[in-house]
């Protein structure tokens, strides 16, 4: 220790390093939080949630019942591509995408919802409203997305 520093100035000198760390997370920390809560693609943060079943696409390829495509991802990936037939679920509740998701549906069909990839949650979330909203129940997500169904359509070129 040099001469004329004591031990209170030294922990002082922590102990303000610690408070300017703290405020300097902290004020990282909300934006953070709000981003992740505001985010259309949030990421599910509890474990619990339901869980719609996932379908592959070659066994939508063998189904015998009528399926209806539905497409959960953004307005403008949709209008860029999608899969042939499919429809977009729209972001609110009681859209005109949903009406005419509701219009289109028929007793015995299957809704397969997707999005981007299989960490986007936007399916699950998607085909969890048509359940809640609609009262559907056969609902399932297309495992692995609209990534899933474009490397199918390579496979069979």
């Amino acid at each position: 220790m040099q001469p004329g520093t004591t031990n209170k100035t030294h922990l002082t000198f922590w102990i303000q390093g610690a408070c300017q760390a703290g405020l300097i997370l902290l004020v990282a920390l909300v934006p953070a939080v709000l981003s992740g809560w505001m985010h259309p693609r949030r990421p599910s943060w509890s474990q619990d949630q339901s869980r719609v079943p996932e379908v592959e696409w070659t066994t939508i390829q063998q189904l015998h019942s009528r399926v209806l495509l539905i497409d959960a991802r953004g307005s403008a990936e949709f209008e860029r591509e999608h899969i042939p037939g499919a429809l977009w679920l729209g972001t609110r509740p009681g859209d005109e995408e949903m009406v005419a998701v509701a219009r289109a549906w028929q007793p015995g069909t299957r809704l397969v919802v997707y999005c981007d990839n299989p960490r986007c949650d936007a399916a699950q979330a998607g085909a969890l409203r048509l359940e809640r909203e609609l009262g559907l129940k056969d609902v399932a997500v297309l495992k692995g997305g609209w990534s899933a169904w474009t490397e199918a359509q390579k496979l069979h070129r």
